[in-house]
């Protein structure tokens, strides 16, 4: 965690990490992670841009789930996938010292690129009820351990909700509650295997300054987006992430 401190360089890297990430998360609801995680390590390692993420990816989706109505629907909906999701997140944080990151960026990244590629040349591949109920528990437990172990729920869920057809409000209202869940949890997992201690969340908390402005600047953006681009934005934005990630993964 020291790195952070290793140069002002590398801090307004790592702030402007996080204002893109904002600004993405304003946009479409989706998107810090996504964004910050490859951004940020760039120039700190895997473990130390995790931490840093823990509280902002908490309180930004907080602040979008807590907009409008329906809370209490959402959560009875994906009451399944959200149990599933939780213990995914445990294991995947107890994972994330153990295993080789370039590793987990490609597995993550070709699946991004592969999802986001099927949605957007077949747009009207839906999720119906019938799948939603078996595909909840699955699609829970992938984007736990995933996200334990890299931040990265959103691929996953994005292309799971997306793909459910939901408006674009709606969307948001939903991605965010099932992120807030998510991110809670992956705090509490952080703290308790140790991924991140007093003062890595003392600069987790800080990185929320520059995440706030970007989504202001985001939510400005979004509410004159047109409905289908707002889809197709969310799949570029998973698809350009999951490259990146390939690329790091191979190492290039």
């Amino acid at each position: 965690m020291d790195q952070v401190f290793a140069s002002w360089p590398i801090i307004l890297a790592c702030t402007a990490a996080f204002l893109a990430g904002g600004v993405v998360k304003g946009v479409i609801s989706i998107g810090l992670p996504m964004v910050g995680l490859p951004l940020l390590t760039l120039v700190v390692d895997v473990p130390t841009a995790v931490a840093l993420l823990l509280v902002p990816i908490l309180l930004s989706n907080l602040v979008q789930a807590i907009e409008g109505e329906g809370t209490l629907v959402l959560l009875r909906r994906f009451a399944v996938l959200i149990v599933c999701m939780i213990a995914g997140t445990f294991i995947g944080t107890a994972l994330l010292a153990r295993l080789d990151q370039k590793i987990l960026l490609l597995v993550v990244g070709l699946f991004a690129v592969a999802a986001s590629l099927n949605a957007l040349l077949n747009p009207r591949i839906a999720i119906t009820p019938s799948a939603e109920r078996w595909l909840a528990a699955p699609v829970g437990l992938a984007s736990g351990i995933i996200g334990g172990m890299s931040t990265l729920f959103g691929p996953i869920l994005a292309i799971y909700v997306i793909s459910l057809k939901l408006p674009r409000d709606a969307f948001v209202k939903c991605i965010s509650v099932l992120y807030t869940v998510a991110a809670a949890c992956l705090l509490v997992a952080g703290v308790t295997q140790k991924v991140a201690g007093a003062h890595e969340l003392v600069l987790s908390t800080l990185a929320m300054i520059p995440v706030f402005a970007g989504m202001r600047i985001g939510r400005r953006i979004r509410e004159k987006t047109d409905p289908e681009l707002f889809r197709k934005l969310v799949l570029g934005v998973v698809l350009i992430t999951g490259a990146n990630m390939v690329r790091q993964g191979l190492g290039f």
